[in-house]
């Protein structure tokens, strides 16, 4: 083979090359890279947040308004190639999403994770997302460790939002669908060792200064000293 062939042969390999690594900038595509997907810390630290490796979350991967496609743990491992754009959409969510709205008075309810990232993708840039996901749900705890003991004879606590009502015991949680401008009420009533019954009640989210927020777990304690019901955020 002589020397002209090979450098003829040499050159359309460079040009290939040089080709195919500057593609991406001429065909004006980009990268998406989600380097992690986890939960977002809940406000109330008593009570522990479920483990992210518990949950499979579903990644839709939209543009505007139509769903282009699910991504599964394998394609985001590597860079998703895609079109230049500052429309897209990564909705993040738990494979409960939904279930929320069908809980009865029976069910405590789990947490429920949502979230929605906006993005763009630049030409010839990869675009890099770590997404936090929140509980859209929000949570009441009972707490009345305080007076558990010889002078607790019964008791019985319910919590009520929206149409649920749900009756809890000591350290348990139940779990409740939100809106705009929900509110909830529970009430709490006790038979001491000597017969005597105390019912107490109380609510939040009534008063203008009060707001229902998702992502947080509200606790109701019962005060010795005082004798009432408090509010623990």
């Amino acid at each position: 083979m002589s020397k002209q062939i090979l450098y003829t042969i040499l050159s359309v390999f460079l040009l290939i090359s040089c080709r195919q690594e500057n593609y991406t900038i001429l065909s004006g595509e980009g990268f998406l890279s989600v380097s992690g997907i986890e939960i977002q810390s809940q406000t109330n630290t008593e009570v522990a947040s479920r483990s992210t490796d518990d949950i499979i979350w579903t990644v839709e991967l939209w543009k505007g308004n139509e769903m282009l496609r699910t991504l599964s743990a394998e394609d985001m491992q590597d860079k998703i190639e895609l079109d230049v754009a500052d429309d897209y959409m990564l909705k993040v969510y738990s494979p409960n999403y939904g279930s929320e709205k069908n809980w009865t008075n029976d069910e405590k309810g789990v947490p429920v994770y949502y979230k929605e990232v906006p993005f763009i993708v630049k030409q010839g840039e990869t675009t890099g997302l770590k997404v936090q996901v929140p509980m859209i749900t929000f949570a009441v705890s009972l707490d009345i460790s305080e007076v558990l003991g010889d002078w607790l004879h019964d008791y019985s606590f319910t919590v009520t939002a929206g149409e649920r009502k749900v009756s809890l015991l000591n350290g348990e949680t139940a779990y409740f669908p939100h809106s705009e401008g929900i509110s909830f009420s529970y009430q709490l009533s006790m038979t001491n060792s000597d017969s005597e019954v105390n019912v107490l009640n109380g609510e939040w989210g009534k008063m203008d200064d009060e707001t229902v927020n998702i992502n947080t777990i509200y606790t109701v304690i019962y005060n010795w000293s005082t004798q009432s019901l408090s509010l623990k955020k």
